[in-house]
């Protein structure tokens, strides 16, 4: 009897182990595959975010695809950066190194720090748009020029991978939704908003 309870106690711990290792069950390849895809562009649409919002153009450059680069040669992307003449700053005119600088360096209360935003921002990955035929990826953040979480202050940032296998970002801005994504509400969050804690003013100015 005891050898039957021992046996059948047995079965069914086996019973147990290996329906929990189907409900935890392995990924598939393609599944792994895309995870670590996914683990390397999300940090890709990290860095270029921050480059974007803080308008350090020479790094954007640098990460934008060849028609990308051409278009931030050739159009004009008006930035809120106001010249003493009046002006507003064109990203263009900030590719260079150089010229990046010097405009930062004069211009600095314009120019924004990323690390102010603190969780006040959001990044979504639309998971569904990547596959191994399209190879690209599509990521939505929000704000992408002022520190307000407007719903009208948002950029769609795209990326694939070069024949070298860098990935490069379709453009610096776009604002239209991409024909590969039904809803800009779907996908995955990556970094979710949380309103800043702001403390109340001091009437003495104490901080």
């Amino acid at each position: 009897m005891n050898r039957k309870l021992t046996g059948l106690v047995l079965m069914v711990v086996s019973l147990l182990f290996v329906v929990g290792c189907s409900s935890n069950g392995d990924a598939s390849p393609e599944e792994n595959e895309n995870a670590e895809v996914f683990n390397e562009t999300d940090e890709i649409v990290q860095e270029f975010y921050r480059a974007g919002f803080e308008l350090n153009i020479p790094k954007v450059y640098s990460m934008l695809s060849p028609e990308g680069q051409d278009k931030l040669e050739n159009e004009t992307y008006v930035t809120d950066v106001v010249k003493d003449n009046g002006d507003k700053l064109h990203a263009q005119d900030m590719i260079q190194e150089e010229d990046y600088q010097n405009y930062k360096d004069k211009y600095s209360d314009q120019f924004k720090d990323f690390d102010e935003l603190g969780d006040a921002y959001e990044i979504r990955r639309y998971d569904s748009v990547y596959s191994e035929d399209s190879k690209e990826i599509i990521y939505y953040v929000q704000p992408w020029t002022g520190f307000e979480f407007d719903d009208a202050d948002y950029n769609f940032i795209s990326m694939k991978q070069n024949q070298e296998g860098e990935w490069k970002v379709k453009e610096f801005v776009d604002s239209v939704l991409p024909d590969q994504v039904s809803d800009a509400e779907s996908g995955t969050i990556i970094h979710k908003y949380e309103e800043s804690e702001e403390s109340e003013d001091d009437e003495y100015g104490f901080e």
